[in-house]
Parts: structure tokens; sequence; C-alpha cells
């Protein structure tokens, strides 16, 4: 899930609702349907990892127009908490990633001013990312479920 290429950055109260579905159909629906093809599997044979990669919009509030992507990375983040519990005895974790700003293949002028705004100095990188998903699918976090964790520089609280 992600931004869809129709989002703009655009006030919710300017936002006409016929523009609402693009953002919770990719940042809910895509979390729910991925969900569904694997989770039967998993309970069956008592064991699964499910990991959701979402951002930190879900989790704080943001002030230049990102509502309802916020909004459906938050929906998200929330089934992610209950599906934890409903499949927890059944050998199943379920935890959730929230990314703050990551460095992107077009790089840029304004990314370095960008890194400056992290406090660890740097953006996140896919390997960054990549990490965090590795330990979570190990056997080492059997006992972690239910979770929303930060991946994101020490940028934003969870």
């Amino acid at each position: 899930a992600g931004i869809p290429s129709s989002m703009r950055i655009e006030r919710f109260r300017d936002m006409d609702p016929e523009s609402w579905r693009a953002s919770i159909d990719l940042n809910l629906y895509g979390v729910l349907h991925c969900t569904k093809a694997v989770i039967d599997g998993m309970c069956e044979r008592h064991w699964g990892r499910v990991v959701t990669i979402s951002s930190g919009a879900g989790v704080v509030g943001a002030q230049f127009g990102i509502s309802l992507y916020g909004a459906g990375k938050g929906a998200a983040i929330s089934f992610m908490r209950h599906l934890a519990m409903e499949v927890a005895r059944k050998g199943v974790t379920a935890n959730t990633l929230t990314l703050g700003l990551m460095a992107s293949a077009e790089g840029g002028d304004s990314l370095e001013a960008t890194a400056a705004t992290v406090p660890v100095g740097r953006l996140g990188t896919p390997q960054d990312v990549g990490a965090a998903v590795v330990w979570l699918t190990s056997n080492e976090a059997s006992w972690v479920t239910g979770q929303t964790i930060g991946v994101n520089g020490g940028s934003f609280g969870n």
C-alpha cells in the first residue's frame, strides 16, 4: 500500500468525497485483501508472520493535507492489532512497521535538507526496513505481536 498517484495534498474540508475511495482502497483494503489471502494457511499450519508496512501518518497528525491518507494507514494499523489478538493462539503474529522519511531513487536537491530534519541525520533505506522485517518474521520475535513499531530514525513516537 502507498500513496496513490491520484492523491493530491489537500485539506480534508476541500476534498470532494468522490476522491476518498482511491486512498482508502489502497491503504486499508489493500492490507485486508493481502492478509485474507494468507491468513487461513498460516492458522492451519500453526505458524505465520504478518508484517504490514505503514506510515507515521497513521499514528501522528500532520498539517499538510494528508488526513485521508493518514486515516487509511491508521485503520490498517488498528486492523493489525485486532488481527494479532484473533490469531495469536494459532502461532501467528501480526505487526506493523510505520516508516518515517525514506530515501528515494530520484533523490533531488532537497534530500540533504530533508535528512537534516531526522534526528539520526539521514533518511531511511530499504535495508533499514528489511532488517526490521527479517527480525519480525524470525522465531526470535515469536512473542512480539500486535505491535506498531516505528522505523523512522527517531522522527516521531508511536
